[in-house]
């Protein structure tokens, strides 16, 4: 039997007959797997409408727990309550035990067995070394010593022999020294200078005082000059019209630096009411325009720790203690001696001043002396030390008073100075 050819060009015949179905597979597949994703997206949609629900409820749930103390949760509500029975429980147990302890130590101690009684060895302490108290006496010029000084005004000849500070004027000074150890040796002589440093002016000068200061290279000099022979330096103050602390206070720094510095304060060239003018008019002055000079320097031991500082006050005419009118300048330089301040920590010395170099002028002196130093001391009991002063020029025409004449006043003056 024949059988029938087959056509060369069958496989592309099934093949174009099986594209038609390939492609209808295709669709039906993409339409399924279409329909899958949309059911799964609607799916997670309500799932997530669900969380939100229930979150919200979560958190609406939450806010009323937390606005009213009754919805709390139990388990919550009745450990919070437990915490605070517990609490208060504690307190009470605590006051109770500080208020009964008093009775419970009592009780203890009162049944408690009391220990021997044993004598113990006690150390003896070591003995501490006492500090020694700062005492100005010590290093203290007076009493256990004389001052012998030249006074001077810096430039001024015909004021003393201490106008220039010079060897020469040093070794008559020495000299002078000398006489008064040698007739009391039981007062060593210390050797100074009493330099005006405040000088009076008859003119009221650019700051309206009648005065001014020496120069600072002038001072200088004299305290090199003293520090290199170990004399003793007076700054004296002849103020004028200038305000009395404010010039002290220009000159202290000097006493507190230097252990060889003293001050000295001349009533007659003090004007601190402004009635009068230096040179000019007499001078009256009060012990409240003094008093205050006195406890600036005898505030100075304690404070800086050194010897007692030596304050001369120059007196050269009568005090006005006992007279009617003790403010008249031309009856008294001092209105009330009596007044004036006394203190253990400086030491006042009231120096007569009066000039001779008239017929009797060594009487009058020594009158001058026993009333304003022998008799104000045992009268006012405010000051110790009296001062002389001699004026080697001046006094030569009747006779200077010799070493041996001063020492013979009532009582021996400690302090004496020489001037022109």
């Amino acid at each position: 039997m024949q059988q029938a050819p087959q056509h060369k060009n069958a496989p592309e015949s099934i093949e174009r007959e099986q594209q038609p179905l390939d492609q209808q597979k295709t669709h039906l597949l993409n339409t399924d797997q279409a329909e899958t994703t949309s059911e799964k997206e609607n799916k997670a949609r309500t799932s997530e409408d669900q969380d939100v629900k229930r979150k919200s409820i979560e958190e609406e749930k939450t806010h009323l727990l937390d606005k009213s103390p009754l919805l709390e949760r139990p388990q919550v509500y009745w450990y919070k309550r437990r915490t605070s029975i517990i609490a208060i429980c504690c307190a009470l147990v605590a006051i109770t035990a500080l208020v009964t302890l008093p009775l419970w130590q009592t009780l203890l101690q009162g049944s408690a067995p009391k220990p021997p009684t044993t004598t113990q060895a006690h150390a003896t302490p070591t003995a501490q070394p006492t500090p020694i108290p700062f005492d100005p006496n010590v290093g203290a010029v007076l009493p256990n010593h004389r001052v012998v000084a030249f006074y001077a005004v810096p430039g001024a000849e015909v004021t003393g022999p201490a106008y220039v500070p010079s060897t020469s004027m040093l070794n008559d000074l020495k000299k002078q020294g000398a006489e008064y150890e040698r007739l009391d040796p039981a007062h060593p002589v210390q050797l100074g200078i009493d330099l005006v440093v405040s000088v009076p002016d008859s003119y009221p000068g650019p700051d309206n005082t009648y005065s001014h200061h020496v120069d600072i290279e002038t001072m200088k000099a004299y305290l090199a000059f003293c520090a290199r022979y170990n004399l003793l330096l007076f700054l004296d103050l002849n103020i004028g019209q200038a305000p009395v602390m404010q010039e002290v206070n220009s000159f202290l720094p000097y006493l507190e630096k230097y252990p060889f510095v003293h001050l000295a304060i001349d009533p007659e060239w003090m004007f601190p009411r402004h009635d009068g003018i230096p040179g000019t008019n007499l001078s009256n002055v009060r012990a409240s325009d003094l008093n205050p000079i006195i406890d600036a320097v005898a505030a100075l031991p304690a404070r800086y720790h050194i010897p007692r500082k030596m304050l001369i006050i120059h007196q050269y005419r009568g005090d006005g203690d006992g007279l009617s009118n003790p403010y008249n300048a031309g009856q008294a330089e001092i209105a009330d001696k009596r007044n004036i301040h006394s203190s253990p920590n400086v030491d006042v010395v009231f120096h007569v001043d009066s000039v001779g170099g008239f017929p009797g002028d060594k009487e009058a002196k020594r009158s001058q002396y026993a009333e304003w130093v022998g008799q104000d001391i045992q009268n006012y009991h405010n000051f110790r030390y009296g001062g002389f002063k001699i004026f080697y020029k001046i006094e030569a025409k009747t006779g200077i008073m010799t070493p041996k004449e001063v020492l013979s006043l009532n009582p021996a003056p400690l302090i004496i100075t020489y001037g022109n």
